[in-house]
C-alpha cells in the first residue's frame, strides 16, 4: 500500500515501531543508527547465546523487520553529506532525538525541507518538541506514571504498576503512524511536507479510558482497583481461580451487558452451584443500584461465592470453550505463549517465520490486520549492523514520489466519508482521529442499544447520564450522529443509502451480526464495489475463537497482558481497563489510511479484518519472541526491569502518592547516589535490597513533585506517579492542548480529550458541540442522503430513527 514511498528512520528504542508499521505496509524504510549501532541493540531481552553481541537483541529485532539499515556518524561530514543524499529522496523521516538535538545536527524540520520541501518529519519524544517538561528525561516507567496509566494500573494495596513490556514507546509509535500518514494526505494536495510531533505521556493517556477527564467534568477521580469493577465505593469482583489459573469476568452489570451475566449465572446454576433465581436479577442495572445505595454493599457476595466455587472446577481450556459456546463475558487468563500456540492463531495462520542471513528462522506476530487485496507481508530480516549501506550508497539519486500543487488550505481528509457502525471504544477511538482531520463521518448509534461508553464513566457531574458520558464524546467527537434500528426492515434502505455514499464502511459487531441483519460484507459490495470495508473484532472473522464475545478487557487476560502488568505470588492485576482498545484504535485508523492510500493510486478497494488481539500482540513482540526463539515466558515481576536498576515507584510523603524513578547509565547511578546523600552505595549497587530500602527512606520524607525535581536536575529520569487531579492540572499536558471544552446539549459545556498529534500545517478540527442521541438525524438523511421532509418524518413514525 505504501510502496512509493521511503521513510528514513533515525529513531532509537523510543521510537522504533512507527517505522516498522510504514515498512508492513510496504514503504522502503531505511533505519539510519550510529557508527557504534544503536542503542536499541542494548535492550533486552537477548536471544539465548548472544547476550553481549551487537546482534543478539530481540527487542531490536522486534521493532526493525522489513527495514533496510545503514549506520552513520551524524557529525561526520561525509556521513552526513550521505544522510542528506538519502533525505532528497525521501517521503518521511522519523526520529526520537532529545528535542533540541536535530537542530544541534542541521537536521530539524525546516533544514531537512530546504533539501526536500515535501518531506514529513516525525519526532517522538517524551513530552513533545515544546512545553515546561519538552527538556524532561524520560523513561518507559516515567512515562507510564505521568500518563496517569501507571497511577491506575495494579493492586490498590500496592504500588502503581507498569506492563514490564515497555509500552510508551509503542503508543507513541502508532500515534506517529498515524499522524504521519495524515501529513502525507495533506501533501498529496499541497505538495508541502510538515512536521508531526508526537509525545510519549499524551499518547499513553489513551490508555486511561478517558478518565483523564474526571477533575474537568467533576467525576469522582478514578482510582486503582484491579480484580473488580467499583460502584459507589463496593469492590464488585471480577477475577476467580480456576483448576490450571485464573478467569476474568468483563463488566456485565450495567445496561448494555447485564444479559451476559444472566447467561454466566444461568451455566453456574446448570451444575448445581447456585439458585437458578440468581440469574433473573436485574443485571443490567446491578452496579448503579449498587453504587446508588438501593442494594446493599453485600448484595453481590452470594454470587461472588457461588463463581468462586463454579470456576474452582473448571479449567482454562474449559472455560475458553464455554466463553465461545455459550457467548458469554469472560476470558482465562493466558501466559503469551499459550496465545501463540493457540487453536485460533493457527487456524488464521497468523504466526510468520521469516528468515535471518545467518538462516535462523524467528516466528513473529503475524500482520496486523488482513488486507484483501494488499495483504502484509514480511520482505526481509532485522538488518545487521551497517547491511545495506554498499547497496544505499551505490543507488542511483531518488526522486521523491509525485504530489500536486493544489493552494494550501484544505485539511487532510477533506472530501473522505466515513459510515461509522463501530461501537464502544477500539473502532470510534479511531475513526474519531479520522474526523478531526477533516473526514466526514456518520456515526450510527441505537436507543434500543446503547452504546456501551454512554453507560460507563467518566460522567459529568458524576452523575450517570446518557448525555452525560464523557468517554462517550472523546470517542465521537467531530463526527455526525444518527440513530437507526438497524433490526427494521426499513432500516435497511436507509444504510444501503449511506453505503452508497460512503467511501469506507466499519462495523465491530460480533462476526456474522451484519449477514443477519442483512447488510453483510458481500451485499454492501455489491451496493458500492468501490468502499473500503473494515471489520474489527476481538478474534477476527475466522478461526474457532471467531464468535467470542466481549471488550479489550477480555483481549487483556486471552493476550498475555494480564500476567505482565502483576507481582509475583499475587492474583494476576492486568493493566487498567479495556486496555487493548486503546492499541487497536490506532491499528484501525491506519488501516484505513492506507487503504485510502492505495485506492486513490490505483482505484482498487478492499476488505479490512482486523483483530484486536492479533494487533495487540504488536505491543508485546519482545515477550513474543522471547518465547519463539528462547522458549521463555515472561510472568510477573512487578515494576522490575533486567535493564535498569534502580527502578520501579517509590511511596512519597502524601497519601497513595508515588514517584517513579528509572537509572540505566552508571553516571546516572552516581548523581542519584549523590542527590540521596549515600555515597555510601556507589559501590553496592547490586544489592538491591539495600538500594531500595535507602531510596524508599529518602522519598517517603519528601513531596513527589520536590523529588523529581531534584532528580531531573541531576539527569535521572523521574516524574509522579500522575492521578487523574494530577493530569488536568498537568502543565505539559495543558501546553499541548489536551484539555478541550465544547458546548453541551444539555449541560453548559463539557470537555473532551484531544487527538493527541501536533501537525504543524494541519491542526485538528475543535468539534462544536457534545454529540447526543440522534443530534444530526435530520442533516444526514436531508443534506447528505437527499431525502425529503415526508420521508425523514415517515422513517419517523415507522420507529427507525430510534
Amino acid at each position: 500500500m505504501l510502496s512509493p514511498y521511503r521513510v528514513l528512520d533515525l529513531t532509537d528504542e523510543d521510537g522504533l515501531l512507527c517505522g516498522q508499521i510504514l515498512a508492513d505496509l510496504g514503504a522502503d524504510v531505511i533505519q539510519v543508527e550510529p557508527r557504534e549501532g544503536s542503542s536499541a541493540r542494548r535492550v533486552g531481552p537477548r536471544r539465548a547465546g548472544d547476550e553481549n553481541g551487537v546482534e543478539g537483541s530481540l527487542f531490536w529485532a522486534a521493532f526493525t523487520r522489513n527495514k533496510r539499515g545503514i549506520a552513520l556518524d551524524l557529525e561526520s561530514d561525509g556521513d552526513r553529506a550521505t544522510l542528506l543524499r538519502l533525505v532528497a529522496g525521501a517521503d518521511f523521516l522519523i526520529e526520537s532525538a532529545r528535542p533540541g538535538r536535530m537542530r544541534e545536527l542541521g537536521l530539524d524540520h525546516d533544514s531537512l525541507a530546504r533539501v526536500q520541501p515535501g518531506i514529513v518529519s516525525v519526532s517522538i519524544t517524551p513530552f513533545g518538541e515544546t512545553g515546561p517538561k519538552a527538556h524532561w528525561h524520560g523513561s518507559d516507567l516515567t512515562q507510564v506514571a505521568a500518563s496517569g496509566f501507571g497511577y491506575l494500573t495494579g493492586d490498590a494495596d500496592g504500588p502503581p504498576t507498569r506492563v514490564c513490556v515497555p509500552q510508551a514507546h509503542a503508543h507513541a509509535g502508532v500515534d506517529a503512524a498515524v499522524g504521519a500518514l495524515l501529513a502525507h494526505f495533506e501533501r498529496k494536495r499541497s505538495g508541502r511536507g510538515q512536521h508531526v510531533d508526537i509525545s510519549q505521556q499524551q499518547s499513553l493517556t489513551l490508555a486511561n479510558m478517558f478518565r483523564t477527564v474526571d477533575a474537568a467534568i467533576e467525576m469522582a477521580p478514578a482510582q486503582r482497583v484491579a480484580g473488580g469493577l467499583q460502584a459507589g465505593g463496593v469492590l464488585l469482583p471480577t477475577r476467580h481461580r480456576t483448576r490450571d489459573g485464573w478467569v476474568v469476568l468483563g463488566p456485565s452489570v450495567i445496561p448494555s451487558t447485564g444479559h451476559f451475566m444472566t447467561r454466566l449465572l444461568e451455566w453456574v446454576a446448570e451444575a448445581g452451584f447456585c439458585d437458578s433465581a440468581l440469574a433473573q436479577e436485574e443485571w443490567g442495572k446491578f452496579a448503579v443500584r449498587v453504587g446508588s445505595g438501593k442494594l446493599p454493599p453485600d448484595a453481590y457476595d452470594p454470587t461472588e461465592r457461588a463463581l468462586d466455587a463454579f470456576f474452582a472446577t473448571k479449567t482454562n481450556a474449559e472455560v475458553m470453550a464455554a466463553a465461545v459456546e455459550r457467548k458469554l463475558l469472560i476470558a482465562p487468563v493466558f501466559g503469551i505463549d499459550e496465545i501463540i500456540e493457540s487453536e485460533q492463531l493457527a487456524a488464521r495462520d497468523y504466526v510468520a517465520t521469516v528468515v535471518g542471513g545467518a538462516g535462523l528462522a524467528t516466528r513473529y506476530p503475524g500482520p496486523f490486520a488482513k488486507f484483501s487485496a494488499t495483504p502484509i507481508r514480511y520482505r526481509i530480516p532485522a538488518p545487521r549492523l551497517d547491511e545495506h549501506a554498499q547497496a544505499l550508497r551505490a543507488e542511483s539519486q531518488r526522486v521523491p514520489a509525485a504530489t500536486s500543487a493544489e493552494p494550501p488550505g484544505r485539511i487532510p481528509l477533506d472530501g473522505v466519508k466515513v459510515l461509522d457502525l463501530f461501537w464502544v471504544l477500539a473502532g470510534p477511538t479511531g475513526t474519531r482521529m479520522l474526523a478531526d482531520y477533516g473526514a466526514t463521518v456518520v456515526r450510527v448509534e441505537s436507543r434500543s442499544h446503547l452504546d456501551t461508553l454512554r453507560v460507563s464513566p467518566p460522567w459529568q457531574f458524576t452523575q450517570p447520564n446518557l448525555e452525560g458520558a464523557a468517554g462517550f464524546q472523546s470517542a465521537n467527537a467531530n463526527k455526525l450522529g444518527i440513530t437507526l434500528d438497524l433490526a427494521s426492515d426499513e432500516c435497511r434502505e436507509v444504510i444501503f443509502d449511506l453505503v452508497r455514499w460512503a467511501d469506507v464502511v466499519t462495523e465491530s459487531f460480533a462476526p456474522g451480526v451484519m449477514d443477519s441483519l442483512g447488510i453483510g460484507w458481500e451485499v454492501l459490495r455489491g451496493i458500492n464495489p468501490n468502499a473500503i470495508l473494515v471489520s474489527s473484532c476481538l478474534m477476527g472473522q475466522s478461526g474457532p475463537w471467531r464468535d467470542f464475545t466481549g471488550f479489550g478487557r477480555l483481549a487483556v487476560g486471552i493476550a498475555g497482558f494480564q500476567q505482565l502488568a502483576s507481582w509475583p505470588g499475587r492474583p494476576p492485576a492486568g493493566p487498567y481497563g479495556a486496555y487493548t482498545d486503546a492499541i487497536s484504535s490506532r491499528y484501525n485508523a491506519l488501516a484505513i489510511l492506507a487503504a485510502l492510500e492505495h485506492r486513490d493510486r490505483t482505484g482498487e478497494a478492499q476488505t479490512i479484518d482486523l483483530s484486536q488481539t492479533e494487533a495487540a500482540l504488536h505491543f508485546l513482540t519482545p515477550a513474543f519472541l522471547d518465547w519463539t526463539v528462547n522458549g521463555n515466558v515472561q510472568g510477573p515481576v512487578g515494576n522490575d526491569d533486567p535493564d535498569c536498576f534502580p527502578h520501579g515507584l517509590f511511596s512519597t510523603a502524601g497519601e497513595d502518592c508515588w514517584v517513579a524513578i528509572s537509572v540505566r547509565r552508571e553516571d546516572d547511578w552516581l548523581a542519584l547516589c549523590e542527590v540521596i546523600g549515600r555515597a555510601d552505595l556507589v559501590e553496592r549497587r547490586d544489592e538491591r535490597d539495600v538500594v531500595d530500602a535507602a531510596i524508599a527512606s529518602f522519598t517517603r520524607e519528601r513531596t513527589a513533585p520536590e523529588i523529581e525535581a531534584m532528580l531531573q536536575a541531576a539527569g535521572i529520569a523521574a516524574h509522579e506517579a500522575l492521578d487523574m487531579p494530577g493530569l488536568f492540572a498537568d502543565p505539559q499536558l495543558r501546553h499541548r492542548g489536551h484539555f478541550i471544552e465544547i458546548a453541551h446539549d444539555v449541560f453548559p459545556t463539557t470537555t473532551i480529550e484531544s487527538s493527541r498529534l501536533k501537525l504543524s500545517q494541519s491542526p485538528e478540527r475543535v468539534p462544536e458541540r457534545a454529540l447526543s442521541l440522534g443530534r444530526d438525524n435530520t442533516r444526514v438523511l436531508s443534506e447528505l442522503l437527499g431525502y425529503s421532509g415526508e420521508r425523514i418524518a415517515k422513517l419517523g413514525e415507522q420507529g427507525v430513527l430510534r
